[in-house]
């Protein structure tokens, strides 16, 4: 069985750099006290991944290129599939910490995926006996996963999929289509075959490319242009050019920060109208403020972040794998110091693009990627390289990438260990080289950051300015609440210009070893 890939989805394999590749990590974390006194064996849980399976039909394929990238790639049945190849298995050596666990993310998310087989890896990692806030004997898996395959919907569904509402504890499911699958056609082409499939492939994504450009090219007046750019209208402007755009190494740095899911609904409160995700940016914009400041760097005009925005209809799903998102850009306010004032800031510019991405066509715009012809998918991802994504070239678009992941709030288990921590890793590029990834999950919100360590050879350090960022909106809501004042709004103005201020600063003796031993 084959089954072509859409031009989004083919965008990142051309995006794909020898030191930047275009896949993603999830992380869960297994508290194994709810088993009984028992812990699982590696062998019991590769047994589990393999009866899951069925969850996804990329799981068990691998992606074929078309020469000369004139066709679509397509899937076909991975006929080498071998479910000990995917999953593997790591223990931190003692005393089991938390940069241990850091460095060994950081160093598994760095390496690239084989696209000769089924584009995905699990890695069970062992020995967490020392992390705060996590029982001792808890063991790990990241699910590292190209991002031709999957968007961040999909791999959160996908993530449901591997797990249960209830604490069964037992063993595996039967396995599903456990045999290795006959090879199909898909294991060779010919000439003929790949000339009609280039011809046919550009033929059809013209035909498809015309309904929604038709419907775009209205819409995408010289005015509507220039919204999109304007820092008044939620398109953000240009962006001020920062240490976050520039390229990036092979290898990679990774931390998180574990929040009151609760505490951070109060903080969007207090603005009205506004979300989760406001007061989540809001965060970020002030721990990057916090972060720049200390290195002196704090550019004088707000930060711009990128978001992906799920564009799937009705009933599309992990089944339905691939990607389908538009990207929308936020301004980070980071030039507000008042934490209020920014978030009231973050959320009239958040409705504001908002608006203007649905005046121009969330879907139509996905639709433009999906059915780009594969003849000029190359040429555009060699462009997108050379500016950085939009980061790097001679006006940045964007800083950052914030990408939300909401989760269950209901207890997830896998074979009867409970999963207490989910979080992504994102794939960084050059000029797009910062991404957080917030997931919620049970009453807790985990937002990590995923970066270069040539870029941030502190992520400690960034990490614990997201904290003080978050204990400072805290406390500003709480002030708030307590004696009611004039609406967070009124006070953009009078503090929108203010002094920066020092507001924290980089990490010295101690504190800059640790954080220098994260960097891999």
């Amino acid at each position: 069985m084959t089954q072509k890939l859409t031009g989004q989805d083919a965008m990142f394999l051309k995006l794909d750099l020898p030191h930047a590749a275009s896949h993603g990590t999830m992380i869960y974390i297994y508290d194994q006290s709810t088993l009984g006194g028992r812990t699982l064996g590696f062998r019991e849980i590769v047994d589990h991944v393999e009866s899951r399976l069925d969850a996804s039909p990329m799981l068990r394929r691998r992606i074929v290129q078309v020469p000369f990238g004139l066709g679509y790639p397509f899937w076909v049945d991975d006929d080498l599939f071998d479910i000990d190849f995917h999953v593997r298995h790591f223990a931190l050596p003692k005393p089991g910490d938390w940069r241990q666990f850091c460095i060994m993310v950081s160093r598994i998310h760095a390496r690239t995926i084989d696209l000769a087989r089924a584009p995905w890896e699990m890695h069970v990692i062992e020995g967490l006996d020392h992390v705060e806030g996590i029982p001792k004997g808890s063991f790990a898996i990241l699910t590292k996963i190209h991002h031709s395959a999957m968007d961040g919907t999909a791999a959160a569904e996908l993530t449901w999929a591997l797990h249960d509402v209830h604490q069964v504890a037992g063993r595996a499911r039967p396995v599903v289509n456990a045999k290795r699958p006959v090879p199909t056609q898909g294991a060779t082409w010919k000439w003929a075959d790949n000339l009609t499939r280039i011809v046919v492939d550009n033929l059809q994504a013209t035909a498809r490319l015309a309904p929604p450009l038709a419907r775009l090219v209205p819409r995408l007046t010289a005015s509507g242009l220039r919204s999109l750019l304007s820092p008044r209208k939620g398109g953000g402007g240009i962006a001020p050019r920062t240490r976050f755009n520039a390229d990036v190494s092979a290898n990679r740095v990774w931390d998180s920060v574990t929040l009151d899911l609760a505490e951070v609904k109060k903080i969007k409160s207090v603005v009205p109208g506004a979300t989760v995700n406001d007061a989540v940016i809001a965060m970020i914009g002030g721990a990057m403020r916090r972060y720049l400041l200390a290195k002196n760097e704090l550019p004088q005009k707000s930060l711009l972040t990128l978001a992906p925005v799920n564009t799937r209809k009705g009933g599309e799903g992990a089944q339905a794998s691939g990607n389908t998102i538009a990207m929308l850009r936020f301004p980070m306010c980071t030039d507000i110091e008042d934490p209020l004032a920014r978030l009231a800031a973050v959320h009239a510019a958040t409705a504001e693009s908002k608006g203007l991405q649905n005046a121009i066509g969330a879907h139509d715009l996905t639709d433009l990627q999906k059915f780009a012809p594969p003849a000029t998918l190359g040429l555009a991802g060699r462009l997108a390289t050379l500016v950085g994504s939009g980061g790097k070239g001679p006006m940045p678009l964007h800083n950052c990438l914030v990408t939300n992941v909401p989760g269950p709030n209901a207890p997830l288990f896998m074979l009867g260990a409970k999963l207490v921590y989910w979080v992504g890793v994102g794939p960084v590029t050059d000029g797009l080289s910062l991404i957080w990834n917030p997931t919620s999950y049970c009453g807790q919100m985990f937002i990590s950051l995923t970066s270069s360590p040539n870029i941030v050879p502190d992520p400690e350090f960034l990490a614990e300015c997201l904290k003080e960022s978050f204990k400072e909106m805290q406390a500003a809501a709480a002030a708030a609440a307590a004696m009611p004042a004039a609406p967070a709004k009124t006070r953009v103005a009078a503090t929108k210009k203010a002094p920066a201020k020092k507001a924290a600063s980089a990490p010295r003796g101690k504190a800059r070893k640790r954080a220098a031993a994260h960097t891999v």
